[in-house]
């Protein structure tokens, strides 16, 4: 069975958290942000002008890094990242590292567990369209993969109902994911 992490983009971990075991059971996968905290496997950076820097800085010898296809362009084809498909044309939308993050683990686990997000059910309607198009591309993210188990850790309140219908979205502690991971 693989399993992955997907770090939010704001993930802080504790100091005495147990990184490596964390590690036993799967790779960690976030956004370029999560690195310095989280020590991240898998580093994502949708965005051009911080893929150059960090490649400038040799930042991928430090981690795998992917950048999107015509970014790798834009920068001459540089050594030692990894690629993907896609963009973000039609839409305007925050946090795009982690829905990059969540598609990439997803297409190499059966189970991803997502830690540091907050999908918390709100009352009335969102007028802001970067907020829906982010809820609209998770929720697809997940609906996208249906064989894949999503696990949501330490969310502590009520999710937003489109994600709360999902049946392969589920919701565990830390303290059980890593009793569970360490046996």
């Amino acid at each position: 069975m693989n399993i992955q992490w997907v770090l939010a983009d704001g993930t802080k971990l504790k100091p005495n958290t147990e990184i490596e075991q964390m590690k036993s059971g799967g790779g960690f996968w976030g956004s370029w942000k999560t690195w310095k905290n989280c020590s991240t496997d898998n580093v994502v950076c949708h965005n051009p002008k911080k893929a150059k820097e960090l490649i400038k800085r040799d930042f991928q010898s430090s981690c795998n890094l992917y950048i999107p296809n015509s970014t790798y362009l834009l920068l001459d084809r540089p050594k030692n990242v990894r690629l993907y498909a896609g963009d973000f044309l039609n839409y305007e939308v925050d946090n795009q590292d982690e829905i990059i993050s969540m598609n990439l683990a997803a297409s190499c686990s059966d189970i991803v567990l997502l830690l540091g997000f907050d999908w918390s059910f709100t009352d009335g309607n969102i007028d802001n369209v970067k907020i829906k198009n982010y809820y609209g591309l998770v929720t697809q993210a997940i609906k996208s993969k249906p064989k894949v188990q999503w696990i949501l850790v330490n969310h502590s309140t009520k999710l937003r109902k489109e994600l709360s219908e999902l049946d392969n979205l589920g919701q565990d502690s830390f303290d059980n994911v890593m009793s569970i991971l360490k046996s």
